[in-house]
């Protein structure tokens, strides 16, 4: 069964936008830079074995990266112990996935999985990240399995960090790595984080915090809840009045469009015109335009 933590992260990974977020803020890799984050796109397990599709902890997402599918594979990892067989659970696992997956390529390849592990244990993180440092080598290299997974490990990213760091899962990992009272003392700081952030992902963030804070006394949780749910009624406020603005300027644009193709129609029809022997007087009774527009077609 999952437990509290897998829930309420997969809930936040079943956004794209946190995707996004640790994609681009938390694994340091160029390839990121040229995701297309747009096409993002959650893979149901209809297509995986049985055994696959019971592991609530990993979620698996679809992305275009230079014209190929990519496959973002998430597993969340809340054990208290630290799993020292983690490489060749991953190995495991995508090799499952891709036994199980029989779409290639244009190139007849299996497209590319990109391993991320996410974990928020008590412990430190002390696995190895690849599958040759648990295997003896006692035979050539070649022969030995090497597969590496990206670790993503919360608590041990420092808090002033994870506040440098603009966005919402930045915000859910300086919580996770806070006690109720801390954060409520940082409040501040951790507004901070958050500011700035798209008013979906801070909606995302106050639904989190609210299971988050289930089991903490309401005076502890409510200063910063109340402080959050502000920023989401001045985002929303603001996000109202971009798209009043942002109509208003459409409409404006498409009268100010009639205006440019009628004058342009009535300096055409001027012109014509003035070839004919018209006097500006005529021109400007019939076309609307001032005797000196018309002055200056002349030249």
């Amino acid at each position: 069964m999952p437990n509290e933590h897998d829930t309420r992260y997969k809930f936040l990974f079943s956004h794209p936008i946190f995707v996004q977020r640790l994609m681009e803020a938390f694994v340091k890799e160029r390839f990121v830079r040229k995701l297309d984050f747009d096409s993002l796109e959650r893979v149901d397990k209809s297509f995986i074995t049985e055994d696959f599709k019971t592991r609530e902890s990993d979620i698996i997402w679809k992305i275009n990266y230079t014209d190929k599918p990519l496959y973002l594979f998430l597993l969340i990892e809340f054990q208290s112990s630290v799993d020292h067989s983690m490489p060749l659970r991953f190995l495991r696992y995508i090799t499952e996935f891709y036994q199980s997956f029989h779409q290639t390529t244009d190139s007849g390849l299996f497209p590319a999985v990109f391993p991320i592990l996410i974990y928020n244990g008590d412990r430190r993180w002390t696995a190895p990240l690849n599958s040759r440092d648990l295997i003896e080598q006692s035979i050539p290299e070649k022969y030995i399995p090497s597969f590496q997974y990206y670790p993503v490990i919360e608590n041990q990213i420092p808090k002033q960090s994870l506040a440098k760091i603009k966005n919402a899962l930045s915000a859910v990992f300086y919580a996770e790595n806070s006690s109720p009272e801390e954060l409520e003392a940082e409040i501040d700081i951790f507004l901070s984080i958050i500011t700035e952030e798209k008013l979906e992902a801070v909606q995302l963030l106050v639904q989190w915090l609210n299971n988050f804070f289930a089991s903490v006394e309401e005076q502890q949780k409510q200063p910063v809840l109340s402080r959050i749910n502000d920023i989401v009624e001045v985002k929303s406020m603001l996000l109202t009045k971009m798209k009043e603005h942002d109509q208003m300027m459409l409409e404006q644009g498409i009268e100010q469009g009639i205006e440019r193709g009628e004058k342009q129609r009535a300096v055409i029809t001027a012109k014509k015109m003035l070839a004919k022997g018209y006097s500006i007087q005529e021109i400007s009774e019939l076309t609307g335009l001032r005797q000196q527009e018309i002055e200056a077609l002349r030249d």
